[in-house]
């Protein structure tokens, strides 16, 4: 029969608490720049639960309750986690915990990894969208300039005696088939 250490209620608690807190957060995104915010944060966070499962794995596993001072870098704390001591690998079970850590920890870096990823392709959507309708902002303020220019031409073609008007239409309307032709743009007809 299996003897197990009374359960942490409190840490369970604090868990539950931290998960209703992220599936809410995942819940208010409503927006793309809301999805934005939320991968860049899931990205750091994925970064503190790497660290934090190394801090654990550091002190209950590897120097049973030595303090974080202590702690070696990352890179030999995953080392360690992959090369069980020779006391280990006589307990297949310990060696399988530790080597299940170290995989932990690299999923986490893995999360991290991927939501910065899925950030970047977001940034670049964005950054294309914003694009986009500054293209559409310049196109309506050009044809805004061109029906205004063209306008003043209409009007100042009125001014002009009834039998010079039709001849300067004609040769401003040919001026401006040229134009078209040569920059393949869609100039406003006069």
């Amino acid at each position: 029969m299996l003897v197990h250490d009374p359960f942490d209620h409190e840490l369970q608690a604090r868990f539950h608490q931290m998960a209703r807190e992220l599936l809410q957060i995942g819940e208010d995104c409503a927006s793309p720049k809301d999805l934005q915010h939320y991968l860049i944060e899931l990205s750091a966070l994925a970064g503190v639960i790497r660290h934090s499962v190394e801090h654990a794995a550091w002190r209950s596993l590897l120097a049973k309750g030595a303090p974080l001072e202590g702690k070696p870098s990352s890179r030999e704390v995953r080392k360690q986690l992959r090369r069980p001591s020779q006391a280990d690998q006589n307990h297949p079970a310990q060696a399988a915990q530790l080597a299940a850590v170290g995989n932990v920890i690299a999923g986490a870096e893995h999360l991290r990894e991927l939501a910065t990823a899925a950030w970047l392709a977001g940034s670049a959507e964005e950054t294309r969208r914003e694009v986009d309708g500054a293209r559409a902002r310049r196109a309506q303020a050009d044809t805004a300039v061109y029906d205004e220019i063209l306008g003043g031409i209409d009007r100042a073609l009125g001014a002009l005696p009834p039998d010079v008007q039709q001849t300067a239409r004609e040769a401003l309307g040919r001026e401006l088939a040229g134009i078209r032709q040569r920059t393949g743009a869609k100039t406003p007809q006069p």
